[in-house]
């Protein structure tokens, strides 16, 4: 009866433990899940948690954005590290939410420069469905970041118009970590959100002079695909990327400076509202 009682604790304990590490293997591939979610776009996750060593797409149609602090050598020697970290957080933080809005997937920053994508499946309705709305997105979304940092957005509700964008952000975001096991409220996230973004619209003086910035977007063919390596990151290529970078450097500040092929794209959408 004792050698009973004893084998049956012992089953008990062992399949306590056993479920423990279950429950926290799940609850880590969770975690991974979410992250490699929010760090590579949509097709390339997807393939990536699928156990796929090599991800790359060649894409006929997308466009590139590309976004750089006007005199940022000459602001940053002035700045401390601390200040340094908070007024470039603050620039991509908002920028970020604003791509959230449009459908568009941030490449990566480099320095103070912004690299974007828009037209990559799984965002946005696809270049069969919407020809020419991945221009469009992109260029609504250059804009709008345009005048948050130049200070010029001057849409009568204002307000109303940077919380809707804050709180589909925080949607968005929230919907991606749906599978997480600890999740931020979509109150809170929109709040916080919401909070980042009006300051960006209203903040002070000095951020408004020092975010000043240059815009360039081109649309074409590009090569989408993952780099293999200690660090794996998402990246794209192509001439598309050359011009784009070519459309921001020889902008002017506060200018969203299109390729003739982003002009031809938006001109002929049916939803165009530009004049």
């Amino acid at each position: 009866t004792v050698l009973a009682f004893a084998s049956r604790y012992l089953l008990h304990s062992i399949e306590q433990t056993w479920e423990k590490s279950r429950l926290a293997v799940m609850e880590q591939k969770e975690r991974f899940e979410v992250l490699v979610s929010a760090m590579y776009p949509k097709f390339a996750s997807e393939r990536l948690l699928a156990g796929e060593a090599e991800i790359h797409l060649e894409l006929p149609q997308a466009t590139i954005f590309f976004s750089d602090i006007c005199h940022f050598s000459t602001i940053s020697n002035r700045l401390t590290a601390a200040e340094m970290l908070s007024w470039i957080g603050y620039v991509f933080y908002v920028i970020d939410h604003v791509a959230d809005y449009y459908q568009i997937h941030k490449i990566k920053t480099i320095g103070d420069a912004y690299f974007a994508i828009s037209g990559l499946p799984g965002l946005g309705p696809s270049a069969s469905e919407d020809p020419g709305g991945h221009s469009l997105r992109m260029t609504l979304f250059a804009c709008m970041v345009a005048q948050i940092f130049s200070g010029r957005y001057l849409h009568p509700d204002a307000g109303q118009c940077l919380s809707a964008i804050a709180a589909t952000s925080a949607l968005l975001k929230q919907e991606r970590n749906a599978r997480a096991k600890k999740r931020t409220s979509a109150g809170s996230m929109a709040s916080s959100a919401l909070q980042s973004v009006a300051s960006s619209a209203m903040g002070s003086s000095d951020k408004k002079g020092q975010s000043s910035m240059r815009y360039g977007i081109a649309s074409g063919p590009v090569t989408a695909g993952v780099l293999p390596g200690k660090c794996p990151a998402f990246d794209v290529w192509g001439q598309t990327v050359n011009l784009a970078s070519r459309m921001e450097s020889t902008s002017r500040p506060s200018v969203v400076q299109i390729s003739e092929s982003v002009f031809q794209a938006i001109s002929r959408h049916r939803d165009n509202s530009f004049a």
